[in-house]
């Protein structure tokens, strides 16, 4: 067993180790003077020396070829078919449409939005329905700004878009990504069955916005006759207000009364007689007629253009007729396949 007890080994003559590393050097230079096809170093990744398999050369040369033309299909099998593929896809998903955005720009300097309310957008690929279907980003109000970001062809940041606009594109890009038509399934309120229905987004009425209104708003309480301004909110604001709801529900539970109203209208005040500071708003918010605050919730979410997102229905077991709010299910942009329904 003593034999087996594992001995660190004693180093060896440093200057026999010498003479071994130079005899290797002296090995290698004679190897290169036979065989001196290599790599140049300004086209190859790294340097290759010494007797090599032709084979072996060959193949990486074909490699370095392909990596400096930065097109990864290249080292895949078939790929004359799949570039050719490849651009007659292109073709048609880099064709743009033109829209004009409800505000019309008037809320836009040409850097947080274009001046003039126009904008172009391509339909959406794999890569866009991709993005949607990832959690994280949905849960994070990620994907919406990363979609408008691809399909849209104008530089421009979608946080700064109005929620008013970005609502118009939304339903806009579902429509020329799939089709017009959106199943949805409705709860009737006289006889609460449930039944699925067709709505024609096309059919939804754009109003744009009137030439009087805005940039600057402002306006006088009814009941107080307080001196408001306000703006309209962006995509960057629902995010915010989202966060403010989360963070209550976490810190308070759902047992908690629900401010996010008094938080939104708050957020989208820029004074009211001077009072700038959002927690002294949402204070006198609170403490303002009930008339007042319902004027103030109309002027900041209820702008007069955008999508009239109210839907006409009638149910089809009791007849009664109703509206509902376009819901955007989750079939929004994951449709499900098509079968007979009743035309909203």
């Amino acid at each position: 067993m003593s034999e087996e007890v594992y001995r660190p080994r004693r180093p060896e003559d440093s200057n026999e180790s010498l003479n071994k590393i130079n005899a290797m050097r002296s090995a290698a230079e004679a190897n290169e003077n036979e065989n001196p096809q290599s790599f140049d170093p300004k086209k190859a990744p790294f340097e290759v020396k010494g007797k090599v398999p032709e084979q072996f050369l060959n193949a990486m040369s074909g490699r370095t070829a392909e990596a400096s033309s930065g097109n990864p299909a290249s080292s895949v099998a078939g790929s004359g078919q799949l570039k050719d593929l490849l651009e007659g896809l292109k073709q048609n998903t880099s064709i743009y449409e033109e829209v004009v955005l409800p505000s019309k720009g008037r809320f836009y300097d040409g850097e947080n939005g274009p001046a003039d309310g126009v904008l172009h957008i391509r339909p959406m690929t794999g890569e866009e329905e991709q993005i949607l279907a990832t959690p994280r980003f949905v849960r994070k109000g990620q994907a919406l700004n990363m979609i408008f970001s691809r399909c849209i062809k104008e530089n421009f940041k979608p946080d700064n878009f109005l929620t008013v606009d970005r609502t118009y594109l939304l339903i806009y890009l579902r429509g020329i990504s799939y089709s017009p038509l959106y199943d949805v399934e409705i709860k009737c309120p006289e006889c609460e069955k449930k039944f699925s229905t067709e709505v024609d987004l096309n059919s939804l009425v754009v109003e744009s916005c009137p030439d009087e209104y805005g940039p600057v708003l402002e306006d006088v309480l009814p009941s107080s006759k307080y001196k408001f301004r306000y703006r309209l909110s962006q995509g960057k604001d629902e995010n915010d207000i989202q966060d403010h709801r989360d963070r209550r529900i976490k810190n308070f539970g759902d047992s908690s009364a629900d401010d996010t109203l008094i938080y939104r209208t708050a957020l989208l005040l820029e004074d009211i007689e001077g009072l700038t500071d959002k927690k002294d708003l949402q204070v006198l918010i609170k403490n303002l007629p009930i008339s007042d605050v319902s004027y103030l919730r109309n002027c900041v979410n209820e702008p007069p253009f955008g999508v009239d997102t109210n839907v006409e229905m009638v149910c089809p077991s009791c007849l009664q007729e109703f509206d509902v709010d376009l819901p955007l299910e989750a079939n929004f942009f994951f449709p499900r396949r098509r079968r007979e329904k009743t035309q909203a």
